[in-house]
C-alpha cells in the first residue's frame, strides 16, 4: 500500500461500487450520499460510508482505494442536525469519481466522463450541484453512470 493521499470527499461503497463524490463545501454531497446510501440500504443492497469531508487514497496494487481517516471513519454531517453515523467500511476500491459541478451540460463529451486522481485514471460522473438540479436527478446521474461502469468491457 502506497503513502495516504488526503483529498477533499466523500467516499461510499454502494452494492460493490467505490465511490468518491467531490465538489467545494456546501454543493450537496452529504446530502446526496445520504440519499444514496438511503436507496441503496433501502433495497436491501450494501451500503457504506467510508467518510465524509476528507478520504485518504493509497495504491493497493493496481487498484486505487480509499481509506477513512480514523476521526471520520462512519461520521457523516448532515446540516441542520449536526455529526451522525453510518455503517462504514475503512478500506474501498475506487471505481467512480463523481463531481458536483455548476452547470448542466446537456450531452457531455466522452472525455469528461474520465479523471485522473492520484495518477490513476477513473470513471467520472460529472453531476451539477444541488443548488442546479433536484436531488432526484442528481441520482439518477450518479445511477447511470454505476450502471455504465457494468458495461464497460474489461482489460484481459
Amino acid at each position: 500500500m502506497s503513502k495516504p493521499k488526503n483529498v477533499h470527499g466523500t467516499g461510499l461503497l454502494l452494492g460493490e461500487t467505490g465511490i468518491l463524490l467531490r465538489g467545494p463545501s456546501g454543493a450537496g454531497k452529504s446530502v446526496l450520499a445520504m440519499s444514496l446510501l438511503d436507496r441503496w440500504d433501502g433495497r436491501g443492497l450494501p451500503a457504506f460510508l467510508v467518510s465524509d469531508d476528507r478520504v485518504d487514497l493509497v495504491q493497493t496494487g493496481r487498484d486505487l482505494s480509499m481509506v477513512a481517516p480514523d476521526k471520520l471513519a462512519g461520521l457523516i454531517e448532515l446540516r441542520g442536525r449536526g455529526i451522525v453515523q453510518r455503517p462504514h467500511k475503512s478500506l474501498v476500491t475506487l471505481h467512480l469519481v463523481v463531481d458536483l459541478v455548476p452547470e448542466l451540460v446537456r450531452m457531455p463529451e466522452e472525455d469528461a466522463m474520465v479523471t485522473d486522481i492520484a495518477g490513476t485514471s477513473v470513471a467520472r460522473a460529472p453531476v451539477p450541484s444541488g443548488d442546479i438540479i433536484s436531488l432526484g436527478h442528481q441520482m439518477l446521474l450518479v445511477i447511470e453512470a454505476i450502471t455504465a461502469l457494468t458495461r464497460q468491457p474489461t482489460a484481459p
